[in-house]
């Protein structure tokens, strides 16, 4: 769950990258269409570009010369080991995860109903009403303070049916033919899952405006008098706003609405100042791929020699674990209770209660993250120069296959799955394919 919490979060900040940019530089100008295209290329990108993470582009270094270590440090004088002690994960930020992830959960469930709800609401009223058909459009009459547009349907009050101005129909037709509706459902499902960014909530009211921007146009083209369709918004002022998944004539943005028409349309050179994207988006990609040193050759000419730098799995798999843990070592021949044969056991068993954390005991790459049978729930992890470490019987996963992990961080939770009698970890070593003892390796 961590994994889509940070997802979240990224692609949120890409959202509010992208729609300031909108903000600043293109809200005013009268380019509708390209306001619209815009405003909705903004939910792929952000949703896109925080998966570049997985991506990765190689720099290669050049070769590093090192020196004698007589150079550095005279033979006579003893050298001091450093060890860096790895720090255990602490409970307080599991705690913060979950915490997080319910309070998401509830938000999102939330979000959901509301808008279930909204859809229920304009099903009802369609179901109670009376339609009917004029020039290719289909018209409900019902029970609506007001006339508003929604999947193709006109919705008229029953009490104006022969009131409502010819201009206010055709704005609502227009909301109709450029398919408004569909992206007001997209901007609604957008919300409903990143309901905790408030850019969001900006974001639907800007593609909004720029729905009401375009029909207003639409309507001026068919040669009505903008003195006339401007005393039509301003009767309206006054009008509350209506449902979600609505198209309306009667919004309350018709202040904004009143001074776009009455704007001077945008010289045609602004058009250019859409290029700005460009370098926002190039910004937005680069902080998301993630470079790889390619570091081949990286030691070479010491004393003479290539030296093969090698990091095997050093820290114990069990978080908070110890020596003291283990139940079973390496190489010892006995009689498996379940299989009722002599097996020769080719790693270690921890004892561990079920959702202890368990750790990657160095960088790596997760080549296996599934249920595999005996093993359990089995997540296995290769290393640099050969190295593989096999993590078996867990009762869950915190990674994913062809995820890059880092050394202690939590990759699973210790169980008793697949042909286990108690909850354990069975831990195993392999270098080139080969079973190595894992005692030799933990610090």
């Amino acid at each position: 769950m961590s994994n889509i919490l940070t997802y979240l979060f990224q692609a949120s900040f890409c959202l509010a990258i992208l729609y300031c940019s909108y903000y600043l530089f293109f809200r005013r100008l009268t380019f509708h269409k390209i306001n619209r295209i815009v405003l909705l290329l903004l939910i792929p990108c952000s949703l896109g570009i925080p998966l570049l993470n997985q991506i990765e582009f190689t720099i290669t270094n050049e070769t590093i010369t090192i020196p004698f270590f007589n150079e550095l440090l005279p033979i006579d004088q003893p050298a001091t080991e450093v060890v860096l002690l790895e720090k255990p994960r602490s409970e307080e930020k599991n705690y913060l995860t979950n915490l997080i992830s319910l309070m998401y959960i509830l938000g999102f469930f939330i979000a959901l109903f509301r808008l279930s709800l909204s859809a229920i609401q304009l099903y009802r009223i369609k179901k109670k009403s009376n339609i009917f058909s004029k020039d290719g459009y289909r018209f409900v009459t019902t029970d609506t303070p007001h006339i508003f547009s929604s999947f193709g349907w006109i919705f008229i009050p029953n009490y104006k049916t022969n009131e409502i101005a010819s201009a206010v129909i055709e704005h609502e037709k227009a909301h109709i033919k450029l398919w408004h509706t569909a992206d007001l459902i997209l901007t609604e499902i957008y919300v409903v899952i990143f309901w905790f960014n408030p850019f969001s909530y900006f974001f639907r009211k800007s593609i909004r405006s720029v729905h009401e921007f375009q029909a207003d146009s639409f309507v001026l083209n068919t040669q009505i008098k903008k003195s006339y369709y401007l005393e039509l918004l301003i009767n309206t002022l006054q009008t509350r706003q209506t449902k979600k998944l609505h198209s309306y004539f009667n919004h309350s943005l018709i202040k904004k609405r009143i001074d776009m028409i009455t704007k001077t349309n945008s010289n045609q050179k602004s058009i250019f100042r859409y290029i700005l994207l460009l370098p926002i988006f190039m910004i937005l990609l680069t902080a998301f791929i993630k470079p790889k040193f390619d570091d081949k050759n990286i030691v070479d000419n010491i004393i003479d020699e290539e030296i093969k730098v090698e990091i095997p799995p050093s820290i114990f798999p069990i978080e908070n674990g110890s020596k003291d843990n283990i139940t079973a070592v390496y190489g010892k021949t006995h009689k498996h209770p379940l299989l009722k044969k002599k097996v020769i056991h080719k790693g270690i068993d921890i004892r561990a209660k079920i959702g202890t954390s368990v750790l990657a005991t160095e960088d790596g790459t997760v080549s296996v993250a599934k249920d595999k049978g005996n093993w359990g729930n089995l997540i296995v992890i290769t290393h640099a120069n050969g190295y593989e470490t096999w993590y078996a019987h867990l009762d869950s996963f915190e990674v994913t296959e062809n995820q890059k992990v880092n050394k202690g961080q939590v990759i699973g939770k210790s169980g008793n799955t697949g042909l286990s009698t108690g909850p354990h970890l069975h831990y195993e070593v392999k270098l080139n394919g080969k079973n190595m003892d894992p005692m030799d390796y933990l610090k």
